[in-house]
């Protein structure tokens, strides 16, 4: 044995003097701009695998071989450089910033560009500037940060939901919703709550995002292939830092308040109103019937005169139903996060609690968070990456989120009529409503109850291995997963429960959506400075969603109010959905010395959704740019400090329809001859296939005078074709329709986004952020060379989606008062028909952005945001409702309607005389047509901060390295002339539960 290990032991010096020895180096990298020690710089031994990390103390050392005598040093933000060893034992480097670079980095689909490098058009949102905002998800907090990006509110709900459009409306059928991306996980945006409207993005605590990145133009789109037609939103949560130990704790509290009260008439005013219609068809007791109407009419009414009954509402009370309903709620927000680590370990851990009340009580927000991210370098080829987010959030839900239901507060609180008491003496609800809405809206809601609660877990567990210097491999897995679950209660002491003796309903969902991807990268820089890169990978997504619902009638008492307490079943239901998603992609990159880049991406992808012959699709790009500032003309300009030119073409699929559209399935058909029965549920479409989206961009990068003046303008061109309709169909077949590729739509707009340093002088900065869309949609092409969709006229070749195909409203005719129209012809009628129906606007605004003004003093912040849109025109249901002037109901009026009304001959005015009972003889409803359309243009003070950052000798012996305080002001003034609640909403706005005003003050502080 010991001969054995003597030979061995020489063999291996011989071995080691004939190939060379290693030697142990080490030495100290620091920063040549500041002289700071520079952790986590990888040190790599050229030519190999062999290298290390800078510690803490910006030192490193590691085993070179004699073989090899250079090192090389990089980190992000810094000029890479080499250094020769030789014959030393130490040696020490100092990296100067890499100001070509611009030092900041952007996610552009499963890769990091810097931003110098990007060709397609890619906005990004870096965290900071969503930090705080007392909003629930983070694509409400997107509205007016990005060119091309219009978000809006479908309500003002805490956690509800947000409609987000990437350049336009794609799609007529299909969805319109971008794809949303978390740390590589895909996520499923639907709403599967039953009982209100709940945003499933708001399982993300926005303080937990480091960066969103928006992929506009299909080129860069391009690489997610199927699921990419309206663009991509890349959201990248923080992760830890290499150093010590790093806490941060950072809470505000506020308040929320309403955005405005609708001004109604008072009693007095009302029934004025309303004798006056009555007065206006000639009733010779137009004061009877006022007051009947009212429920005050006394029983010997016929023995008063009408003076007398005059007097009986003049002493009515008046009763404010909307402040009754409508008030103040309290916000709160509390995180903590530690992130820290070392050369190989990194990691960050942040917990939140967010609760917001909305101004319609029992309405609320209250959401609890935990997000972990852990990287580790196992060895100099191996990270491990994994990043956690878990979340559950409860709402208690309205009465309704919309609509004109009697119960519903946001509907009925301005329009019940204002004698009607809320209380009785006794302090019990009053239950003798007078008018169409004769429910007692603070009972029902303080009765009836519901709550939503959604359970969610995004996370990813990831590796990258590099395989040689220049190839990376990386495979990543990925759940999003969610569980949602709803309970609603009718009491039997309201109306909609009495006759049922109470109905509880309740709801559970699940979704589980997997993604796993696999990719290689390489790179290399051949001689005069050829720059290729190769990205390269597959990827499966499988989502499926199921559910149940029940519900039962008869409690024995309100106290019981969960569904088993329930003596009838009344409805029992069950469904399972899901679809599959197969793709390859890969990507081509090639610049020449970063002067002239050339990007080439094509994907093949498969979707479940598809006919049997046409579930695979694919989708190709280029994208090409020209760094005009490394031209010797341009590279010593004083004047220019960049300037890019930059243009795309590129393809992408919309597959967001129905599981099951292209299938011919069978369904239940319940009881059929005492058997459980089934029937054909659709027509099969075997080619049935994508909507394709293909756009063209071109676009200028550029900066001014050292970059004091940066920005981007982009013209674009989008056009879907192949567009999933549904085509009607002989119905002798049992089916009406089949959904069917027709049709062609084109989006095309212009997209300006500016940042100036205006003023930066003896501590002082200011600086202005602003961002411009201007966009146009158009229809080009139907199925069977029809003009417009036979189901739906609105929809017609030549006009914009959302399009308004209505009679033209000519105002009240000055003699008679009598509300007018326009035929066809473009004669005056009061009895328009269908015939008599044109184009007047749309709700797609044309105009849309936002701008930021920044200040910054000597510790001292201030922060002024407004967000516009301009050129939409769309209905209001409760401003509609109101503007009805006493006239088909008994509800209440409007102030700045009814005070314009007619009241006699010669009178120029829109809105005609009331008139008690409908319309007039020989006229229609004056609510028709045109009439009905407001202007939404906007300008509003979205956000007002003020903060104070303390200096670090003030507080360090407190143990704290930061500190802020902060000031916060949300959605503070409007300037409009839209008189309804919000010009933001989409749809008819009746009854939905407007947007708040909140108040917010807050601290920040690390240790």
């Amino acid at each position: 044995m010991r001969k054995f290990l003597f030979i061995k032991s020489i063999l291996v010096l011989i071995l080691s003097a004939a190939f060379g020895q290693d030697r142990i180096v080490s030495g100290t990298v620091i920063s040549a701009e500041d002289g700071f020690v520079m952790p986590g710089v990888t040190v790599m031994v050229k030519g190999t695998m062999i290298g290390t990390a800078t510690d803490l103390d910006g030192k490193y050392s590691l085993s070179v071989p004699e073989s090899n005598n250079v090192l090389v040093f990089r980190f992000i933000g810094s000029v890479f450089q080499e250094a020769l060893v030789d014959n030393r034992s130490n040696v020490n480097v100092s990296l100067k910033p890499d100001t070509k670079s611009l030092e900041e980095f952007v996610v552009t689909g499963y890769s990091v560009q810097a931003k110098r490098e990007i060709t397609g058009a890619v906005s990004s949102v870096k965290g900071e500037l969503i930090e705080n905002l007392p909003m629930q998800s983070f694509d409400r907090a997107l509205q007016g940060r990005a060119a091309g990006v219009h978000v809006s509110s479908a309500n003002g709900l805490p956690g509800g939901a947000v409609n987000i459009r990437i350049r336009g409306t794609g799609s007529i059928n299909a969805g319109n919703e971008p794809l949303y991306v978390v740390d590589g996980v895909q996520i499923n945006s639907r709403d599967d709550a039953t009982f209100t409207q709940s945003n499933p993005l708001a399982f993300l605590n926005t303080n937990d995002i480091e960066s969103i990145e928006i992929l506009k133009d299909a080129a860069s789109a391009a690489i997610y292939g199927a699921q990419a037609a309206n663009g991509v939103v890349i959201i990248t949560t923080r992760k830890g830092k290499q150093g010590k130990a790093q806490f941060n704790f950072n809470s505000f509290v506020g308040s929320s308040q309403p955005l405005k009260f609708l001004d109604v008439y008072n009693s007095q005013e009302w029934y004025q109103l309303r004798k006056e219609a009555w007065s206006n068809t000639g009733s010779p007791i137009a004061v009877a019937n006022t007051l009947n109407n009212m429920g005050i009419l006394p029983s010997n009414w016929q023995s008063l005169s009408p003076e007398q009954l005059d007097a009986v509402a003049a002493d009515l009370s008046t009763y404010d139903w909307q402040r009754q309903m409508i008030g103040s709620g309290s916000l709160q927000n509390y995180e903590l996060a530690v992130s820290g680590g070392d050369d190989r370990t990194l990691f960050r851990i942040s917990g939140s609690y967010n609760y917001q009340e909305s101004t319609f009580k029992p309405v609320d927000f209250e959401r609890g968070t935990l997000s972990i991210a852990l990287s580790h370098q196992a060895n100099p080829r191996l990270r491990i990456e994994n990043s956690l987010n878990i979340s559950t959030f409860g709402q208690n839900i309205p009465f309704a989120t919309s609509g004109s239901f009697l119960g519903n507060p946001a509907f009925s609180s301005s329009l019940i009529l204002p004698h009607n008491a809320i209380f009785n003496e006794d302090g019990s609800f009053n239950t003798n409503i007078a008018g169409v809405l004769n429910q007692n809206i603070a009972m029902v809601n303080a009765y009836n109850s519901g709550s939503q609660r959604t359970n969610t877990l995004v996370g990813n567990l990831g590796a990258n291995y590099q395989i040689m210097e220049n190839l990376i491999f990386r495979s990543l897995v990925g759940l999003d997963y969610r569980m949602v679950q709803g309970e609603q209660f009718r009491d039997p002491r309201t109306p909609d429960g009495a006759g049922i003796r109470g109905r509880a309903s309740a709801q559970s969902n699940w979704n589980v959506n997997f993604i796993t991807t696999q990719t290689l990268n390489w790179f290399k820089t051949f001689a005069f400075d050829h720059t290729v890169s190769v990205l390269g990978g597959m990827e499966y997504r499988s989502e499926t969603n199921e559910g149940l619902f029940g519900s039962a009638i008869g409690f024995p008492s309100f106290e019981f109010r969960t569904i088993q307490s329930g003596a009838t079943p009344e409805n029992i239901s069950a469904f399972w959905s899901g679809y599959r998603r197969i793709g390859s992609f890969a990507s081509v990159n090639y610049d020449f010395r970063k002067k002239y880049m050339l990007t080439l991406t094509g994907r093949y992808d498969g979707s479940s959704r598809f006919g049997m012959d046409t579930q695979y699709g694919f989708f190709p790009s280029v994208r090409v740019g020209w760094y005009l500032k490394e031209e010797s003309f341009l590279r010593n300009s004083d004047i220019i400090s960049e300037l890019k030119i930059r243009a795309s073409y590129g393809k992408t699929g919309n597959d967001q329809i129905g599981n099951f559209s292209a299938r011919g399935l069978y369904g239940a058909a319940g009881n059929y001859a005492g058997a459980g029965g089934i029937r054909p549920l659709g027509l099969e479409n075997r080619n049935l296939s994508w909507e394709i989206n293909q756009s063209i961009n071109f676009g200028v990068d550029f900066g001014l005078l050292s970059n004091r003046f940066i920005g981007s303008v982009d013209l674009f061109n989008r056009k879907s074709k192949d567009l999933l309709l549904d085509l009607p169909v002989i119905a002798s077949n049992g089916f009406t329709s089949v959904t069917t590729n027709v049709g062609e739509l084109m989006n095309r707009g212009i997209e300006l986004e500016l940042t100036a340093i205006n003023l930066e002088r003896g501590g002082f900065k200011w600086s202005t952020s602003f961002n411009y869309t201007y966009i146009e949609n158009e229809i080009t092409k139907l199925y069977g060379n029809n003009m417009f969709l036979p189901s739906d006229p609105s929809i017609a070749v030549g006009h914009s989606l959302g399009t308004h195909f209505t009679q033209q409203y000519a105002g009240v005719n000055p003699a008679t008062g009598r509300p007018m129209w326009y035929d066809r012809n473009g004669n005056i009628t009061y009895q328009p028909v269908a015939e008599d129906r044109v184009y007047l606007g749309n709700s797609l605004p044309s105009h849309y952005g936002g701008i930021q003004n920044a200040f910054y003093f000597k510790g001292f912040e201030a922060i002024v945001f407004f967000n516009y849109e301009y050129g939409r025109i769309i209905p209001d249901g409760q401003y509609n409702s109101l503007r009805e002037n006493g006239t088909r109901l008994t509800t209440n009026a409007l102030r700045e309607v009814a005070d314009r009304r007619w009241t006699s001959p010669g009178q120029i005015t829109d809105i005609p005389r009331p008139y008690a009972g409908g319309p007039e003889v020989r006229s229609v409803n004056m609510n028709t047509g045109s009439a009905v359309l407001l202007k939404a243009d906007y300008i509003r003070l979205k956000q007002l901060t003020l903060a104070y950052n303390f200096k670090p000798e003030l507080i360090r012996g407190l143990g704290l390295s930061t500190v802020r305080i902060f000031a916060q002001g949300i959605n503070l003034w409007t300037y409009t002339d839209y008189p309804g609640y919000d010009p933001e909403f989409l749809g008819a706005a009746t009854g939905i539960i407007p947007q708040t005003k909140n108040y917010t003050l807050g601290i920040q502080a690390g240790f």
